[in-house]
């Protein structure tokens, strides 16, 4: 990545867990540009997490890489799902804190789910993971197409919308001290929320289209020609840091870039059998049904002893609901022989009833 700053100078080295923030229009490059961060990033001997994209699974492409070749690689799937390949593979419930020190590049892509919905939910068991880094030698930098899904992601275990931004706003701001660079792409400025920019390191402006700068940039125009920002080919952008800085840049495209229309998981080797849809439970207003993740977890924290009444107040559940779900996990094995809830999420009790648990 080559920089011809036009207002001051300033040194990017891929040693620091800065945020950079990707904008422009469809098509101008902004996954090409993220991944090439990425690359920055693994030459100085740190973890790349390629966490979110498209369904079409543009991340995966990191397979085909030359990185393969002296980097360990690991791919994080469902629960639910089943998945066949040459590379190391985990399901997200089995991804542990020192995964990210003992791989080079994680991938999480949106194929190796049954659903958007399911990858939504599990992801946060990912970001989870990377909270515990209280002490760290590498970097993860944490590559996510079109930064809205994070917020999205974050809204599934978020009983509202502020509580999700807040989620978001904290890992973006307190993520440095857990080691963590952030690579986001939008297609709008304003599509994130100000108190998420105000925390951004370095902005890179794409082509941006009819749209132009927002207007409290457009004061850049007094540095950038209005001609090229509207249309720029997809190896040039403009950069603006936080510290004050503007530069213009250019980068070259990976060549291993998925390309449009392109079957990724046939191309990389990879094969993906999907097992049922997991029940996240439904929000009714004045109650959220029990969905499968959290059956789970009673089932589990049952069997390691805990009474219904400590199990109902970790939850934030009434005693009859826990008594309800340890009652129907029982039942369902005696009918079918395991419990449909637990199978669908792979629970290691699946099969076992509740008075064969250890007191």
């Amino acid at each position: 990545m080559k920089i011809h700053w036009v207002r001051e100078e300033e040194t990017l080295r891929f040693n620091r867990p800065h945020t950079f923030f990707v904008i422009g229009v469809r098509g101008s490059g902004k996954s090409a540009c993220l991944e090439h961060i990425g690359e920055g990033y693994l030459a100085e001997g740190h973890t790349v997490l390629d966490l979110f994209g498209s369904r079409d699974g543009e991340g995966l492409a990191w397979l085909r890489s030359p990185h393969v070749e002296d980097k360990k690689i690991l791919l994080v799937h469902g629960d639910n799902v089943s998945v066949s390949s040459s590379f190391d593979m985990k399901p997200v419930n089995k991804l542990c804190v020192n995964d990210f020190s003992t791989y080079d590049i994680v991938l999480s892509s949106s194929p190796l789910y049954s659903s958007i919905d399911d990858e939504f939910f599990q992801v946060n068991t990912i970001v989870d993971q990377l909270y515990k880094r209280l002490t760290w030698k590498n970097l993860v930098y944490m590559l996510t197409r079109e930064a809205s899904n994070l917020y999205y992601s974050r809204l599934r275990i978020s009983p509202n919308q502020l509580a999700a931004k807040e989620l978001t706003t904290y890992l973006i701001r307190e993520g440095r001290h857990c080691g963590i660079a952030l690579g986001l792409d939008t297609l709008k400025f304003t599509s994130i929320d100000a108190d998420i920019r105000a925390v951004v390191d370095y902005f890179i402006f794409k082509s941006q289209g009819i749209q132009g700068f927002p207007a409290d940039k457009q004061w850049l125009y007094g540095y950038f020609n209005p001609a090229t920002v509207r249309h720029m080919p997809n190896k040039f952008f403009f950069i603006m840091s936080a510290k004050g800085p503007l530069g213009i840049g250019k980068f070259p495209c990976p060549p291993w870039h998925k390309q449009e229309r392109e079957n990724i998981l046939k191309a990389v080797g990879v094969k993906v059998d999907f097992g049922d849809s997991i029940d996240y439970g439904t929000n009714r207003g004045t109650f959220k049904t029990v969905g499968d993740q959290e059956h789970t977890n009673i089932i589990n924290t049952y069997f390691e002893g805990l009474s219904m009444g400590k199990i109902a107040k970790k939850q934030s559940r009434s005693a009859a609901t826990v008594y309800a779900q340890i009652h129907s996990h029982d039942e369902s094995i005696g009918k079918v022989g395991y419990c449909v809830e637990c199978r669908r999420l792979k629970g290691k009790h699946e099969t076992e009833k509740t008075d064969n648990r250890i007191m």
